[in-house]
């Protein structure tokens, strides 16, 4: 599904150049247009081509991945517990960087993203031993708690601010850019077992508190490269 929505935003992306092209050339006088190359780092890190359709306006098509896996010990309610867990987003997007400014490099971004994956997974397991009245149980006895955060598979419109150019005007350019994806509510799961199985119950509670959670913030440094 992934790899024939990145290949459909291709097209589409093909399209606006080859339109922006004949537009140029029945155009006297009209500078070259130029290509783009940006690395981000941050929130969302991936890559980013870049075509200029004008000087003001340049649509980027653009991926997105990231995977993380975690395994790690914290203090919760002053007792020691594992935490384990990964997060992985994979992300394609397709998107258009206006400049108002001809001597700034300020810019407003609009476009539109899929997500292939968007989840964050964590499991809490217990460390110590617990004494409830005379009786103690061990790690093994407790058992752990699973929950995951899962934006599945969807459209979602995104808006930011930055500086700098993706088509950069010497070789080398640097930018910074924040902004949110809107996505639809993300879908809660909560477990438990052995002795922690009752946490299961609050699945649908965590659910409802998370109702709201409809925005993916991005914060990406970036570094650009003019690749004519």
């Amino acid at each position: 599904m992934q790899q024939k929505t990145t290949f459909s935003l291709f097209l589409l992306y093909v399209c606006l150049i080859s339109y922006s092209n004949v537009t140029k050339a029945q155009t006297p006088g009209g500078s070259s247009h130029r290509l783009g190359l940006s690395l981000n780092l941050g929130t969302t890190p991936g890559l980013d081509i870049g075509y200029a359709i004008s000087p003001k306006i340049t649509a980027r098509l653009g991926y997105s991945y990231f995977k993380y896996n975690t395994n790690t010990t914290a203090k919760t309610s002053g007792e020691d517990v594992k935490l384990g867990g990964d997060a992985n987003v994979s992300i394609a997007s397709l998107s258009f960087e206006y400049h108002p400014f001809k001597r700034s490099s300020f810019k407003l971004i609009g476009g539109a993203s899929y997500f292939d994956k968007g989840q964050i997974a964590l499991v809490v397991t217990p460390t110590g031993t617990y004494k409830f009245g005379s009786t103690s149980f061990s790690p093994s006895d407790l058992g752990n708690v699973q929950f995951t955060v899962d934006y599945g598979k969807q459209y979602a419109p995104f808006a930011g601010i930055g500086f700098g150019r993706t088509v950069p005007k010497r070789r080398v350019g640097f930018g910074f850019e924040v902004g949110s994806y809107y996505t639809q509510t993300p879908k809660v799961t909560l477990t438990g077992d052995k002795r922690l199985s009752s946490m299961s119950e609050q699945q649908a509670k965590v659910q409802e508190n998370m109702k709201d959670w409809k925005y993916w913030p991005v914060v990406n440094l970036r570094l650009a490269i003019r690749l004519d």
